[in-house]
């Protein structure tokens, strides 16, 4: 129990401390997004290239973490799809935001720093492999529902995958993953300033992705935002992993660490990308917003409960 404490409670210490901040005034809104850049495009990738380049031989090919994960995703996402359908706010654009928010996790500004806090660096790389592709799916995904909802049989297919290639291709993220691989595949040693820089901004990247969290936290709503919020926050935090469990029994030969990595990103609370979709198209952005901040605030508990769960092997 103790080492879940210091792993859970420095994580979301550090979360607070940024909404505080925030909430106070000390530091400026724009600072969020300023670092929230800075997390995504410099530190991140940096940690993952770092990661990727110096790792040995994995046990297992990456579909055989993705294949259960999405599984589980794709479950929720058509579940939350049908029951916004019971929501006036919730249902707009076929329900796309909805959709979103039961899937989409905050995998990089807190599910990753939680996995490399309590299992270590080894931690990075099952996350790294389901962060490489789960932003732009994602994206794809709720950007064709909407569209199919709203257009019908007029969506255009190769704008759509062209921007999906874009994405991808500029995506620091999936770079630094791919960079790593060719590197390593050189044998070459990292030279010595290189590797000093990126031991720096490596280190930088879990401190600072729980600050900028939390000051993007003080932005979200909870006003009268209850049902629609407990049934995404429900959805995202409790039918998600339950079905991502499941799905990761039904692989042999997976790693326990890339399975408990799996299922600790499973439980995250809904992400930042999701409000922004909900924003984009004014399709049911504060239920959305409020399940971010509510749903973000909860983790602290479950986060504790499913890592002394997993520890435990009681799951």
């Amino acid at each position: 129990m103790e080492s879940i404490l210091n792993t859970v409670l420095p994580v979301f210490g550090l979360i607070v401390l940024g909404f505080a901040f925030a909430r106070a005034g000390w530091i400026a809104s724009t600072a969020a997004a300023g670092l929230t850049q800075f997390v995504f495009n410099l530190a991140i990738p940096a940690l993952l290239f770092r990661t990727v380049a110096l790792m040995g031989p994995q046990p297992a090919p990456p579909w055989a973490l993705w294949l259960p994960f999405f599984t589980g995703l794709a479950l929720t996402w058509a579940a939350a799809t049908l029951l916004a359908r019971g929501d006036a706010e919730l249902c707009k654009g076929g329900g796309a935001a909805a959709a979103m928010t039961a899937g989409f996790g905050n995998l990089a500004l807190l599910g990753l720093p939680l996995a490399i806090a309590h299992y270590g660096p080894e931690g990075a790389i099952p996350a790294g492999i389901i962060l490489s592709i789960h932003a732009a799916l994602l994206w794809l995904a709720a950007t064709l529902q909407r569209a199919w909802a709203t257009r019908g049989d007029d969506v255009a297919l190769a704008p759509l995958l062209k921007g999906l290639v874009l994405n991808l291709a500029q995506n620091a993220i999936i770079l630094s993953l791919i960079a790593g691989a060719i590197w390593r595949q050189t044998g070459w040693a990292l030279p010595a300033v290189p590797r000093v820089m990126l031991d720096m901004l490596a280190n930088a990247a879990t401190p600072i992705a729980l600050f900028a969290l939390g000051l993007s936290l003080a932005s979200y709503s909870l006003h009268g935002q209850m049902k629609p919020m407990a049934l995404l926050m429900a959805l995202k935090m409790g039918l998600m992993p339950l079905l991502v469990y499941g799905l990761l029994r039904l692989v042999p030969g997976l790693p326990p660490l890339w399975s408990k990595v799996a299922l600790l990103l499973a439980a995250m609370p809904t992400g930042a990308n999701a409000f922004l979709f909900a924003r984009r198209y004014d399709e049911g952005a504060a239920p959305v917003s409020a399940a971010i901040a509510a749903g973000t605030g909860l983790a602290a508990l479950t986060t504790a409960l499913l890592l002394y769960l997993l520890d435990a092997n009681l799951i």
